[in-house]
């Protein structure tokens, strides 16, 4: 009989159509063989809950395909969350950024890199020359997207099992507890404590150099060398003792804004003014800093915790999507700091200092504008570094403190009564209550002013911020941006390739595994090069920055 007007084409059964499943391999849907490997991954409804209300036959029946023995893949799952709409260029490039975007996640991922390590990078090659330079920055925007991408993944195995309907929000913290332990998630805050701690160093001895700048173009005296150090950790605390920062995200967009305004300035003023003349040669060598150069360049691509939260906001939460915003915000950071390198290395050659805006003389306008910017706009972003410190390291205490309370309560011999539990194993815990409410308040202020006095204490130390950024490449970001993501996707590995053969699982752990031994050698190489440079600062003797 002929199909009546407005039927769906693959509502007709046609004895033309294949009765396999051999048409879905395509879509990456393997039959389920086994009850456990269903109970696993998860089936497809029935084909009774896929028809539509006047009983009619299902999409999939019509061509002899039992949707309950169709496994839940990664593309069938998109193409249910996701409409297939299709939107012309020009709509797409000049129509408003909405929250959760493409465009805004872009935007929002890059931004979170670009910091003040950028300003290290001409330093880069002015230690490997220009194409070994390039090449560095090239690398390391290859792993920080292959490490990226690597979290994506292991999320998605974690959201996956909480099915379509789940929460999709998740933290990092949160996934390696999940698939690593408690032990590594101790780990993580940790290393996240010594991450922000170590920016605040690093952002202090920006501002201190940015000031001096200032005041040395408008012919200002200064009582001492430390004191726009100083300036910016006072004017900084009132703001960092607050619990809630909420109202400071407008800082962090200031800070972003007058970082690119800075990197465009050394890019004008490097096409301006840069030479190929008297470049050393080779433009390509590999010293004893070569190791410290790589982990300023690791420290630049750090944006890996922030990947979650824009994961979760977007407005389709895909493991496609979210691999297009890692691809095109690395793609901009690498444009960016590539620029930046070349410009500042070009107008400076050997002369290149560790702070590229050292190098720039107070009468150079343009750039001094810029560092009043990012002086006021860094200053401003302080208690946003300080805050994550802060909180990880309650964490780390209210742990401590619950795992001591557990402790205690297991070696309780209290009878139960009447086979009631012990109404003091009803009741939360002290640890419990107080994450709730949060520390006591002469706790709060104790904590804020030892990490803001001990971070002041090293900026007025240290003499470059290279030696930082350094350090904190060779130490934190290794650990969160490749040892980590690496260790966690090895473990979910088998899961993601069951259509592989064993033979090349192996093969893929086998080079993960020697990528981070190379990693740790390089970070370890690099933390013992600037741990020798601070003593030696402590000792009294000079070092190069």
């Amino acid at each position: 009989s002929r199909p009546q007007r407005g039927t769906p084409q693959a509502m007709i059964p046609d004895t033309k159509r294949p009765t396999s499943h051999s048409g879905l391999a395509k879509f990456g849907s393997p039959l389920v063989t086994s009850p456990e490997k269903q109970a696993e991954y998860g089936s497809l409804p029935n084909a009774s809950s896929l028809s539509s209300k006047d009983h009619s036959p299902s999409m999939l029946g019509a061509i002899g395909v039992d949707p309950s023995t169709l496994v839940l893949s990664k593309k069938n799952t998109e193409m249910v969350m996701r409409p297939m709409v299709h939107t012309p260029t020009l709509t797409r490039v000049f129509s408003r950024v909405e929250p959760g975007s493409l465009r805004g996640s872009i935007f929002t991922l890059s931004s979170s890199a670009i910091g003040a390590g950028v300003l290290s990078l001409p330093l880069v090659m002015r230690n490997t020359g220009l194409i070994l330079g390039g090449m560095l920055c090239i690398t390391g925007a290859i792993l920080a997207l292959f490490s990226m991408n690597m979290l994506v993944d292991t999320a998605e195995v974690v959201l996956f099992a909480r099915g379509m309907t789940g929460s999709r929000a998740i933290t990092y913290s949160e996934l390696v507890t999940q698939i690593l332990g408690e032990k590594w998630g101790v780990a993580l805050e940790v290393t996240l404590v010594v991450y922000c701690f170590g920016t605040i160093v690093g952002y202090l001895l920006v501002i201190g150099k940015a000031i001096g700048g200032l005041c040395d173009a408008m012919e200002i005296g200064l009582p001492s060398p430390g004191f726009p150090i100083i300036l910016a950790a006072f004017l900084a605390l009132p703001l960092a003792l607050f619990r809630d920062i909420s109202s400071l995200a407008l800082s962090s967009m200031l800070a972003i804004c007058a970082m690119i305004y800075v990197c465009m300035s050394i890019t004008y003023r490097g096409l301006q003014a840069g030479s190929l003349d008297s470049i050393p040669t080779p433009t390509a060598r590999i010293e004893a800093d070569f190791c410290s150069s790589a982990t300023i360049v690791f420290f630049a691509y750090n944006c890996h915790v922030n990947i979650f939260s824009i994961y979760s906001s977007l407005q389709y939460p895909l493991v496609s999507r979210m691999k297009k915003v890692t691809q095109r915000a690395v793609a901009l950071e690498l444009s960016l700091y590539l620029c930046v390198a070349s410009s500042g290395y070009l107008l400076f050659h050997d002369e290149t200092k560790g702070n590229i805006l050292q190098n720039f003389p107070p009468s150079d306008l343009l750039i001094t504008i810029g560092k009043g910017g990012i002086a006021t706009a860094l200053t401003a972003s302080l208690p946003l570094c300080l805050h994550p410190a802060r909180e990880n390291f309650y964490s780390l205490i209210n742990k401590c403190f619950s795992k001591a309370e557990r402790r205690n309560n297991d070696n309780i011999k209290t009878p139960l009564l009447n086979g009631t539990p012990n109404s003091r194993l009803n009741t939360p815990s002290a640890a419990s209550r107080q994450q709730k409410k949060g520390p006591a308040l002469w706790f709060h202020v104790l904590v804020t002013l030892s990490m803001m006095f001990g971070a002041l204490y090293l900026a007025l130390n240290v003499p470059g911020v290279s030696i930082v950024f350094s350090f904190l490449g060779a130490t934190a970001c290794i650990i969160i941006c490749y040892a980590m993501p690496i260790i966690m996707y090895i473990s979910i590995l088998e899961h993601r390739s069951i259509l592989s053969s064993r033979c090349t699982v192996m093969i893929h752990k086998l080079f993960l595994w020697l990528l981070l031994a190379v990693l740790v050698i390089v970070g370890v190489i690099s933390a013992s090069s600037s741990a020798m440079q601070i003593a030696m600062l402590f000792r009294g003797e000079e070092v190069a920055t």
